[in-house]
């Protein structure tokens, strides 16, 4: 049981970083004009993946004894998510800057990624947004409700013994 959770938060970060990789060969393969709006969008997308990943790497290291590494990366983590909030709140402006031009173009991809990196924040932070797993899916149908994040549930763990 070990061994299968362990790789499937390595399966979680290798995911989120190649999320990452695949966007930017997207950008080019694509021709997406790097407008503001585009590149904005990109890169909050790519700093909540990373973070994701990074956490995900924790919680392996965790499994595997060493309580510490995962006790540093939700402390850092803990720091960052008000700059995150605030990030996502700057790269909203180019977006809606750019959406008036009339070339979707020049902000759709933009606008998506930046819409993708609300729900990373929102699905680290606060509330789990993926369930891929049957058992998730049965406790959401038993509760009546999203299940807290890992990361919010490390996070008020630290809170409660008085680490963060």
């Amino acid at each position: 049981m070990r061994r299968q959770m362990s790789r499937r938060m390595v399966s979680m970060a290798v995911g989120e970083l190649v999320s990452v990789v695949v966007f930017f060969v997207f950008f080019g393969l694509a021709e997406v004009p790097p407008t503001a709006a585009n590149v904005s969008g990109f890169l909050l997308a790519a700093v909540m993946l990373v973070q994701g990943s990074v956490y995900w790497m924790g919680k392996r290291r965790q499994l595997e004894g060493r309580r510490g590494a995962v006790t540093f990366v939700v402390r850092v983590l803990r720091v960052l998510a008000p700059v995150n909030v605030a990030l996502i709140a700057i790269g909203v402006v180019p977006i809606l800057m750019e959406a008036p031009s009339g070339s979707s173009g020049r902000f759709w991809l933009g606008a998506a990624l930046w819409l993708l990196a609300v729900a990373e924040y929102v699905n680290y932070f606060h509330v789990q947004l993926a369930y891929g797993r049957r058992a998730d899916r049965v406790w959401i149908l038993r509760n009546r409700r999203l299940r807290r994040s890992h990361l919010a549930r490390d996070i008020s763990r630290l809170r409660s013994a008085g680490q963060v």
